[in-house]
């Protein structure tokens, strides 16, 4: 079996690997980011016309 070091293309390999998993945790975290700025409009647009339904009551 070769040692680690003689491996062709293996420093490459990690660096593409670390490279990858940063690229993922990112695309996470822009998703949850892009969610929350969802959940929070509707919310606001939600409340919104409840105060305009509100106010035609009176």
């Amino acid at each position: 079996m070769a040692a680690p070091e003689a491996v062709p293309g293996l420093p490459l390999a990690k660096t593409l690997q670390a490279t990858a998993g940063a690229g993922f945790l990112f695309y996470c975290l822009t998703a949850c980011l892009i969610l929350l700025a969802r959940i929070r409009l509707r919310r606001q647009t939600q409340k919104a016309q409840a105060t305009a339904g509100s106010s035609h009551d009176h």
